[in-house]
């Protein structure tokens, strides 16, 4: 049973990714956002957090691309704005105000960003590990989720907070 579903689902993968990777491409402009963008999506697909009706796969598929492309959007749109707040309120230009900044104050930038631009449950779940010490298999029995749930929102988080804060100037 577990083989025919594992075979339908890279069946449906391999017949719809290059379509949906257009729509993302399209819609992003980047290429590894688009691939990553139909990678959230079929990763929903596979853990169950998003289920297939078999009627309307190809259109369904391409709504949910469209909407994770559009939350990127906003997330991207959501990251602007932190940039501009942190030059704002350090009155220096960023990323400058990281270099010879008090700990103490980096640290209360850092928790400022995780707490209003990244989603609450990646915000909890880097406070859990981080803040709180918790292993992923504690994270992950405390918030009901599967371990490779733990992790996505881990490295998506700490990806988000590496781009935010380890920007070079070109």
């Amino acid at each position: 049973m577990m083989k025919q579903k594992e075979q339908q689902f890279e069946q449906l993968f391999h017949s719809e990714y290059d379509r949906m990777y257009r729509v993302a491409y399209i819609l992003l402009g980047d290429e590894d956002e688009a691939k990553d963008a139909v990678q959230d999506v079929f990763a929903s697909l596979w853990d169950g957090t998003v289920e297939l009706r078999e009627e309307s796969q190809r259109s369904f598929l391409l709504t949910c691309i469209r909407n994770r492309c559009l939350n990127i959007i906003a997330q991207w749109e959501r990251h602007r704005k932190v940039e501009t707040q942190i030059a704002n309120t350090q009155d220096m230009e960023f990323p400058e105000p990281w270099q010879g900044r008090p700990d103490d104050e980096l640290i209360e930038i850092i928790r400022h960003y995780i707490d209003g631009w990244l989603t609450p449950q990646t915000s909890k779940i880097i406070h859990m590990h981080f803040d709180d010490r918790k292993s992923y298999k504690e994270i992950s029995n405390s918030l009901g989720i599967s371990l490779s749930a733990v992790n996505k929102h881990l490295v998506q988080g700490m990806k988000k907070l590496r781009n935010t804060f380890n920007r070079k100037e070109a």
